[in-house]
């Protein structure tokens, strides 16, 4: 999935007009191509002759001709440009996931830190007075935690007390840390196992635990 950047889109030529982000320019002959971005990143296209007509053979399956040819390639070109240059990979899928990054940024004002290539789905969160972590959020196949089904499930590892730790894993909606220190760190699932408000509870009590010396 890809997600508009709109620092990015501004610098490649677009205007912001009500709700949309457009940008004009000629192509092929005296055609001009125009690019209309909404809000939510959904991209539409006209093209138009010399005289303000619509322009649409390059939409038609089948429609022959060098011209038309060149026209369909470059309109494929440039908007393979603009969906590379205006348009930033979604690491998380999970809409909690993306909340709780959205949480976090709006309450510590903490971005997450991607540490390992080989591993592009791992985020680490840490305070900025001493360093230390809070949170990781990653994407792991639901088999590391023992879970019924295929794929990969979005998690959150966050700091917990070892008493409550040993009263409240399940395996089911608490974990004892996946790839932590067992007996400080509990993982959650995002996938609406537990409601926002206990995850963000949980990610709270952990951004105060890590600022123990």
């Amino acid at each position: 999935m890809r997600k508009l950047n709109r620092e990015k889109i501004l610098q490649h030529g677009f205007d912001i007009d009500g709700e949309n982000f457009i940008r004009r320019q000629k192509i092929s002959g005296d055609l001009t191509l125009t690019i209309i971005i909404d809000g939510k990143g959904s991209v539409t296209t006209k093209i138009f002759d010399s005289d303000g007509e619509p322009y649409t053979l390059h939409l038609v399956e089948g429609a022959a001709g060098k011209f038309v040819g060149a026209v369909k390639a470059e309109h494929e070109r440039i908007l393979a440009e603009v969906a590379a240059q205006c348009f930033d990979d979604e690491i998380f899928s999970a809409r909690q996931t993306k909340f709780i990054v959205a949480h976090i940024d709006e309450t510590f004002g903490d971005a997450p830190e991607f540490l390992w290539e080989k591993y592009p789905t791992f985020a680490v969160f840490r305070r900025r007075d001493n360093r230390k972590w809070y949170a990781l959020i990653a994407g792991i196949p639901k088999k590391f935690l023992r879970l019924a089904g295929d794929g990969d499930v979005e998690i959150m590892n966050v700091r917990i007390e070892p008493d409550e730790l040993d009263r409240i894993a399940d395996d089911e909606k608490y974990f004892r840390g996946w790839h932590m220190n067992k007996r400080s760190w509990l993982t959650v699932r995002l996938d609406e196992t537990l409601t926002d408000e206990e995850l963000t509870a949980r990610l709270e009590a952990s951004f105060k635990l890590a600022a123990r010396k």
